[in-house]
């Protein structure tokens, strides 16, 4: 027997299968863990606050650095 050869047809099953294999496995990871949306500097500072993690002196001081080096948004292309 010739346990190395096979029908060209055969090969390009294989390779859809294992291609449709590596999509699910890709569309399973993306649907367990979505992408958490980037939250705000100026969010995380005020609920480091009302936490009590920082003081109001460090609040105010983290506050005006955050504003002075804050760059407005970019355009992108559309």
């Amino acid at each position: 027997m010739m346990w190395d050869w096979a029908p060209w047809w055969h090969w390009l099953w294989m390779a859809g299968i294992w291609i449709i294999g590596i999509a699910l496995i890709v569309w399973a990871v993306t649907a367990l863990f979505p992408n958490q949306p980037r939250r705000d500097p100026q969010q995380i500072l005020d609920e480091r606050f009302a936490r009590g993690e920082i003081d109001a002196d460090e609040y105010r001081q983290r506050c005006d650095e955050l504003h002075t080096h804050t760059r407005p948004p970019t355009r992108t292309r559309a």
